[in-house]
């Protein structure tokens, strides 16, 4: 069962090359206000980001986290459990509307995993890395509530990606799977 979550909006959608973006806004316990973006795709694919709305102007804002001073002394682990399971609310509130759909996400790199002086073996060409910090974990979270009888867990740990498949979705296999990622990757990366 799913924990508890922040009260979120959905506040529209956006067009852009092609791509149709759910927007929804929470704010967390910190009262940092967050941006979520459910992108729509060809083959039912479904990217999921979320990032501060103080970051939105940000080419990193999908790597940054909070700054310890927001935190006031506190580990900030429950504060992220609580916007993991909101965008798992709104992932599952996207599926009861297209019970067809693929979810996807890529696991951003922290800024230190960016410095190839501490991780230039995990740093790709295109800018990946391998296995992040936020893939591992999402990926560990995202299992605890997507049955594997129902959803197959594409993982593509050279690039941090990760995509749980509806299986009834036959069209997409795991090729289409891998060549929409590095399509992905190299357009809108």
């Amino acid at each position: 069962m799913l924990g508890d979550t922040f009260t979120y909006t959905n506040v529209g959608n956006q067009k852009s090359q092609n791509i149709t973006t759910d927007l929804y806004t929470f704010k967390c316990s910190f009262k940092q206000a967050y941006i979520v973006e459910v992108e729509r795709h060809d083959f039912d694919i479904y990217i999921v980001k979320f990032f501060q709305k103080n970051h939105r102007d940000s080419r990193l804002r999908y790597c940054l986290v909070n700054k310890k001073s927001i935190r006031k002394g506190s580990t900030g682990a429950k504060n992220f459990l609580m916007i993991l399971n909101t965008i798992t609310q709104i992932i599952i509130k996207t599926y009861t509307s297209n019970q067809n759909a693929s979810f996807g996400f890529m696991g951003a790199p922290t800024t230190k995993e960016l410095n190839p002086k501490i991780t230039k073996k995990k740093i790709n060409s295109d800018g990946t890395v391998v296995k992040t910090k936020r893939y591992n974990t999402y990926g560990i979270f995202i299992k605890r509530y997507f049955d594997p009888t129902v959803f197959d867990h594409i993982e593509l740990k050279s690039s941090s990606c990760y995509l749980i498949k509806k299986k009834s979705n036959i069209s997409l296999t795991t090729p289409n799977v891998e060549k929409f990622f590095s399509n992905y990757i190299a357009n809108y990366c």
